[in-house]
């Protein structure tokens, strides 16, 4: 599929078309660098090639023209370009069009470190290049570059490492892969995107990355946050011993069912491992790597589950450094991977004995550490949002609980649908708009509305071959709901494609 990027500078355009590009396999043209090297072949900067460029509507003209080239030629690849979207759209070419946004404080920021300039000179040049830009693009094509209507995806950059974002991307891309098996859908405009919510709203359904200090059980770090937040229904997924710090994933209101989807979830540690005699470094390196893929493991004595042997799968464990006794490595792994078990069979393969001395989750499935809360901020910023309004902090350190389906395959609900099974229907062949494609039967799906909400769990009970050739029968066996009824019209009696159903109002 043909996907565009666009944004202002220093929004992080270029770092994420190369992270895309290695997770799809797809060629990414950057036409930003096409205009740096065009300035570097001129001997002159880039404000002054974009005023050179207001003057000669050739310059834009050629590079905009190669954009549509470029996407007629590639029905696979990833372009790179303030204009891509305007330009495809234009020539009606199909894509998927992403705008990375940031506030201006933060790109100045970047754009300095990036060009080895201070922030009052990064500031003063890239004002003057946007306003060149923007005069460009109105005189030449009557592109107003503010209008953002026509992306498919806005995402702002601020608070977001580049992984969280390609991340979103890949989401979207998700979306435009599955198969539609009824294309005749009422267009739904009755829910609201997990972003819209109000911080009441994701309260009463969220989760939040806390950051444990080692020392608290994950019992009594969860009636912290309890108390922090005046909720009632709050639970933890993944428990952590009390001497680990590092994401305790918390599940506030209605995502408090979802807890055992974060229990199975992967997980990644830095862990501090301690030889008990010295070994030559390159044989500790070549030892940990014979831990990666499928190992067996004995929960230790103390644990809370029954003592028998177990299969995890390890699938990285990277060596950060080795100081004398002392080895500092990073691992992902399956849920249940005991750490501490697989520092003492490390030191045994050794023949020199090992245990380890401390250890941080960083992340659990979804979840990672740049994005952890401590039990001080949850307090200060429920407190900041009572007293004084001021939600904006609150609201970042809560995710709306679709995060944690992501990994399960989906099932997009017809509008139609939506209220019967929030009152605990099995999902119909002729309510299913579009699935994830290669979709096993029995496997556990996530129902979701087309703008994104999480409806319910289920049992598939055909194949996603099977359904797409189907005409009626149950398709998903609801097993857990998560929206409440009436958040959907009651239309269980209407057909998709039935002419008169009156409609909300466009947004």
């Amino acid at each position: 599929m043909r996907i565009t990027i666009s944004g202002p500078p220093g929004s992080g355009k270029t770092t994420v078309c190369a992270k895309l590009s290695e997770a799809l396999g797809l060629k990414a043209v950057v036409f930003g660098q096409v205009f740096r090297e065009l300035a570097a072949e001129r001997g002159i900067s880039l404000a002054e090639l974009g005023a050179l460029a207001e003057r000669d509507p050739n310059i834009d003209q050629s590079i905009d023209a190669k954009i549509v080239d470029t996407a007629r030629a590639n029905p696979d690849i990833i372009l790179e370009s303030r204009l891509s979207a305007y330009m495809l759209t234009r020539h009606h070419i199909p894509a998927l069009r992403v705008y990375l946004d940031a506030s201006p404080e933060v790109r100045m920021a970047r754009i300095g470190v990036r060009e080895g300039e201070t922030l009052t000179e990064a500031t003063a040049k890239t004002i003057d290049r946007q306003a060149s830009e923007a005069r460009r693009y109105q005189t030449y094509y009557g592109i107003d570059i503010s209008d953002l209507s026509v992306y498919d995806l806005v995402i702002n950059t601020d608070r977001l490492t580049p992984d969280e974002e390609l991340q979103q991307i890949l989401d979207a891309v998700r979306i435009r892969s599955m198969l539609v098996k009824d294309s005749r859908a009422l267009p739904d405009r009755w829910g609201k995107r997990p972003s819209d919510r109000t911080l009441g709203e994701l309260l009463q359904g969220g989760v939040i990355a806390l950051d444990k200090p080692a020392g608290p059980t994950s019992h009594q770090a969860t009636a912290w946050v309890k108390g922090a937040l005046h909720m009632d229904k709050i639970g933890h997924g993944g428990t952590l011993d009390p001497y680990v710090s590092g994401v305790l994933p918390i599940c506030t209101g209605r995502a408090v069912r979802l807890t055992d989807i974060v229990l199975s979830s992967d997980k990644e540690y830095i862990c501090l491992m301690r030889l008990h005699s010295d070994v030559p470094e390159d044989r500790v390196r070549h030892v940990m790597t014979q831990f990666v893929g499928k190992i067996y493991q004995l929960p230790p004595v103390r644990s809370a589950v029954k003592r028998q042997l177990r299969i995890r799968t390890v699938k990285a464990l990277e060596v950060l450094e080795v100081r004398g006794r002392e080895v500092l490595f990073r691992i992902e792994c399956d849920a249940g991977t005991y750490v501490r078990t697989l520092c003492t069979d490390i030191g045994e393969l050794l023949l020199c004995g090992a245990h380890m001395t401390e250890l941080r989750r960083t992340r659990s499935g979804r979840l990672r550490e740049n994005r952890a809360a401590t039990l001080q901020d949850l307090t200060d910023a429920y407190i900041f949002w009572q007293q004084d309004g001021h939600g904006n902090w609150l609201r970042s350190l809560i995710q709306p609980m679709e995060v944690l389906v992501r990994p399960l395959p989906q099932i997009i609900v017809k509008a139609t649908a939506v209220d019967a099974v929030c009152h605990g229907a099995d999902l119909s062949v002729k309510g299913v708009h579009m699935l994830d494609p290669e979709i096993r039967k029995n496997a556990l799906v996530a129902m979701m509305t087309a703008r994104g909400e999480l409806i319910a769990l289920g049992k598939m009970q055909l194949s996603a071959d099977r359904l797409m050739a189907a005409d009626s029968g149950v398709a998903v066996k609801t097993t857990r709901v998560l929206m409440a009824p009436g958040h959907y019209p009651r239309m269980w009696k209407y057909s998709t494609d039935l002419i008169g159903l009156e409609e909300p109002p466009a947004e």
